[in-house]
């Protein structure tokens, strides 16, 4: 045991049996730097896994478009290497660095300005807007937005809580127009600026996208130690507004019709996918636009995961990912998978990822400021929110999103942006966290 340990213990032990002293509710004991190594350990694992399911799954289409099985593997690598040690890097940044001014307004500037770019400058695949080419590569923009908005959110919540703490925000004259004063600044305005990105993302358009940012500013603003005051008139105003625009917009029959126009022409995608959700086959009458070439892919994808019975057919030995499944490294690749290696396989991948989840609300748990929550509490939903939004399309819960599995699923720029994601975690874990000792106040403690 070092010196330092020893010290830490000595001080926290004289908290606990210290007499006749007023000891405070809650004090927390700042750990010693340390890189979490079973939460690094946890990530080269997902990636391992990860590289033997793609490998497995992509394959048969590597071969057959590239004439190399190993395309997609080699692809997926490179882009790996990058977060990796991106993620390695962050690790080492004490998380002071992401507090700054500067960062803040960075943050929303990339994360404002990329969402733009990509609505003027990007080019539409498969029914979104979501990627810019850069010479003779692509490079998906969202990816970045994400991070960028749960970094922003955070810094803004620091630099509010830092003004009022040195007394330079301005109070109101009467406690009801402080609450809505609050309201404003805590909520009311963060949650706006977040949400026009978010809306720049939904008409590029990006409807998943939009999903996952939104689901992220949600659970980022749990984590804000926000006053339920501000929560509730700030939601409720946010709410006001938006019934509001959406009023003038059914009222009015111009604005009506050339809503509805944007809605038909731009989401023609989106409304398909939940018509295919809703009806199949056919409605009860047996007439539906939905036609069989239109389900195929999806009901390919449910055989596959059906078809693995309880251990699977085999590792390398699915008959889906041979073209029955489209682009199956993408989208479905936990279907080929568990049809590969059965329920067991799929438990098994599923139970990983909930043990990495545990791990990662361990370090937001044990976060030292409101500042360091947010972000690893950001950077949590982030990953674990297309983790399960993935699985539910697999697995027939909701419409078809287009959102691929963290760390499995093909994709280099979304494998690199999650990467460092990952790497803001272990930064909180490293130099953001402390140990909270709880005592009853006013107790005093008997020799």
């Amino acid at each position: 045991m070092s010196n330092n340990e020893s010290a830490k213990i000595t001080e926290i032990e004289q908290i606990i049996n210290t007499p006749t002293q007023e000891i405070e509710p809650i004090k927390q004991i700042k750990m010693e730097e340390r890189t979490n190594i079973p939460l690094l350990i946890m990530m080269f694992v997902i990636l391992v896994v990860g590289f033997v399911i793609l490998y497995s799954v992509s394959s048969p289409d590597g071969y057959a478009e590239f004439g190399d099985s190993l395309y997609y593997l080699k692809r997926q690598g490179f882009w790996t290497i990058f977060g990796v040690l991106g993620a390695i890097v962050l690790n080492f940044f004490p998380i002071g660095f992401f507090k700054k001014r500067w960062v803040m307004f960075a943050s929303f500037l990339v994360a404002l300005g990329l969402a733009l770019a990509t609505r003027i400058f990007g080019y539409e695949f498969n029914g979104a807007r979501r990627w810019i080419q850069i010479g003779s590569s692509h490079f998906q923009a969202s990816e970045v937005v994400k991070v960028a908005i749960i970094v922003f959110y955070a810094s803004y919540r620091n630099f509010l809580l830092d003004m009022r703490a040195k007394g330079k925000i301005s109070k109101a004259s009467t406690p009801r127009k402080q609450r809505i004063w609050d309201a404003f600044l805590d909520f009311i305005f963060p949650v706006s600026l977040a949400l026009v990105i978010d809306a720049v993302v939904l008409f590029q358009p990006h409807f998943s996208c939009f999903i996952i940012i939104g689901l992220v500013i949600f659970i980022e603003t749990l984590f804000a130690g926000i006053d339920w005051h501000s929560w509730a008139i700030g939601g409720g105003t946010l709410i006001l507004i938006a019934a509001i625009l959406f009023g003038i917009g059914m009222c009015i029959p111009s604005v009506n019709q050339k809503v509805t126009s944007y809605a038909k022409s731009n989401f023609a995608h989106v409304f398909k996918r939940f018509a295919m959700f809703d009806q199949g086959e056919g409605n009860e009458d047996g007439e539906s636009e939905i036609t069989k070439d239109d389900t195929r892919q999806i009901d390919n994808a449910h055989n596959a995961l059906g078809s693995g019975g309880m251990w699977g057919v085999g590792i390398g030995e699915s008959r889906s990912k041979y073209n029955y499944v489209a682009e199956a490294q993408n989208d479905y690749i936990f279907s080929i998978y568990v049809e590969e290696t059965g329920f067991v396989g799929g438990a098994l991948l599923i139970l990983l990822y909930m043990v990495i989840f545990s791990m990662c609300l361990m370090v937001v748990w044990r976060a030292d400021s409101v500042f360091s929550r947010m972000v690893a509490g950001g950077a949590t939903a982030l990953i674990f929110v297309e983790v399960v939004l993935n699985l539910s399309v697999e697995l027939q819960v909701i419409p078809s999103t287009g959102i691929t599995l963290p760390f499995v699923s093909y994709g280099g720029t979304a494998q690199l942006f999650l990467l460092l994601a990952f790497g803001l975690i272990l930064c909180v874990s490293r130099s953001g966290t402390a140990i909270p000792v709880k005592t009853d106040k006013k107790k005093k403690v008997n020799k």
